[in-house]
């Protein structure tokens, strides 16, 4: 069947005549965290959202610090800044969502801002405009509607400058939405130009951040006699969703891993031609009579889609990244069962595919949402609860030649282990002298129980041992809490629970 496409939707220019925000008109150098000089202050960085959510702050320093297709205008990172064309439109969206699809990794419907929080927006731009404003825009519904939105402006200033801007103060854009509740997405208009005016804009860091001193604006590091030492950025590492048993290692002795001929076999194809195997999977190109359809039948033997819920999906392809109904646009892909009692296919959410490097490994845990396409055909079957009879993989749904790379397609249980398990985490702003504690709570419970305490936190990889002991056979989640010596403390959640068996 030829799914139908979906056209992203930017919200319209609008010329902005509201009261702008303040402006902390200060230039720094931002450098490495060192050690104090001689009567300098020390002040603890404050609480920055994309430390603490992602563990990984906008600094600009890796290209995942910022999707570059959800940038209004052309963007680049390099050299430790974000490149960003200016001109009427551009636009960055920090945290975005794109409703109709299955959220993700950074989407904004799994990981929102916390506005009680995060409450002022600090940034390092060198842009070349006077007499202009820029704007911050915010939503707290995934269809990004005036209803749900909100915003304020500010002016800009030329050269390098550091802006502060409150966003609590009174909301003057879309329908004045105050920034309150759970903030899905959120987007920084550098400045807003009209046709024909064009520039760059240079962005050295980010940071979407809470209270602190009086360096709370910046990242960590030294700015004259004051030292803005950085909190721990806690990551779990094990467990984690690729743990799990996989779906086709299970039923056939190996996984779907398209680097070789030999793990397409027994797959059907369909409106697509392959080109060849290799380090980037199966290499195909859209073709036959329906190109926009591209499709995988997966060979299964029945399974219960409650024990196999944890998608992933390593994909890639040639070209930039669009929505829209032609040639070049329907960079989605999907996934397609069916269950025995029914012959109706059951049409699982858009998964939206990014380009280039932007492109990410795909996890998604199909038991935590609404899976089904909002045109899902009749009777609904989600995949919870369900027996899983037929399955296929939509790789995209591009009605042009798209040339596509497949390595690999994974459906996994949650981890598991008997009555013992190692847990591993890291510090991503390791200090001398951390030390964390390392808890674990039954999945549904918010009750936490400590496993390890006062453990020395090693640059790198740590490993603590979780023995089951007296507790039941149950899943649990874990919790690493590193604390940072006279700094603060963090804390972080495994990505996946661990089922324990006794």
């Amino acid at each position: 069947m030829q799914h139908r496409q979906r056209a992203t939707r930017r919200a319209a220019f609008v010329v902005i005549t509201a009261a702008v925000a303040a402006v902390v008109g200060t230039t720094v150098s931002v450098v490495p965290q060192a050690a104090p000089a001689a009567g300098a202050t020390q002040e603890v960085e404050a609480p920055d959202f994309a430390s603490e959510v992602y563990g990984d702050p906008w600094d600009y320093s890796q290209t995942t610090d910022q999707n570059t297709d959800a940038v209004g205008t052309s963007a680049s990172i390099s050299g430790g800044k974000l490149r960003v064309a200016l001109r009427s439109g551009d636009s960055v969206s920090l945290v975005d969502t794109v409703s109709g699809s299955l959220p993700y990794g950074r989407d904004g419907a799994v990981l929102p801002v916390d506005a009680s929080r995060y409450k002022r927006l600090s940034f390092k731009m060198d842009q070349p405009f006077d007499r202009q404003i820029g704007a911050v825009y915010w939503w707290t519904c995934r269809e990004k509607t005036s209803a749900c939105g909100g915003g304020i402006t500010f002016p800009v200033t030329p050269g390098s400058q550091v802006y502060d801007l409150p966003l609590t103060k009174a909301s003057t854009l879309q329908a004045g939405r105050p920034w309150s509740g759970k903030i899905v997405a959120f987007r920084l208009d550098p400045v807003v130009l009209p046709a024909g005016k064009s520039g760059t804009a240079l962005i050295d860091w980010t940071r979407l951040r809470g209270s602190g001193g009086s360096h709370a604006a910046y990242p960590p590091g030294t700015y004259g006699d004051a030292v803005v030492a950085r909190r721990p950025r806690p990551v779990v590492d094990s467990p984690n969703v690729r743990q799990g048993v996989d779906l086709a290692t299970r039923q056939r002795g190996t996984p779907w891993v398209f680097t070789n001929a030999s793990a397409a076999r027994g797959i059907g194809i369909e409106n697509a031609t392959i080109l060849g195997y290799g380090a980037s999977g199966m290499t195909a190109r859209n073709s036959g009579a329906h190109p926009g359809d591209s499709q995988l039948s997966l060979p299964v033997s029945r399974f219960k889609a409650d024990s196999y819920h944890h998608l992933s999906l390593e994909y890639t392809y040639d070209g930039p990244f669009s929505l829209a109904g032609t040639p070049g646009g329907g960079k989605m892909a999907r996934l397609i069962w069916w269950d025995p009692s029914s012959t109706t296919p059951q049409i699982g959410n858009d998964v939206l595919t990014w380009s280039g490097q932007n492109a990410r490994r795909i996890e998604i845990d199909l038991s935590k949402q609404d899976d089904l396409d909002e045109d899902a055909l009749s009777p609904e079957l989600g995949w919870n609860g369900r027996t899983i009879s037929r399955l296929r993989f939509d790789p995209n749904e591009d009605p042009g030649a798209l040339t596509w790379h497949l390595e690999a397609i994974h459906l996994r249980t949650d981890p598991s282990a008997t009555r013992t398990t190692t847990v591993k985490f890291h510090d991503a702003a390791w200090v001398a002298g951390a030390t964390a504690t390392v808890s674990v709570a039954q999945s549904g419970s918010g009750k936490w129980q400590t496993i390890r305490s006062g453990v020395a936190v090693q640059q790198g990889t740590n490993s603590v041992r979780f023995d089951l002991g007296s507790r039941p056979a149950a899943k649990y989640r874990v919790r690493v809490a590193i604390t940072h010596p006279g700094v603060a403390t963090a804390s972080a959640s495994s990505t996946a629970v661990i089922a324990m068996r006794k």
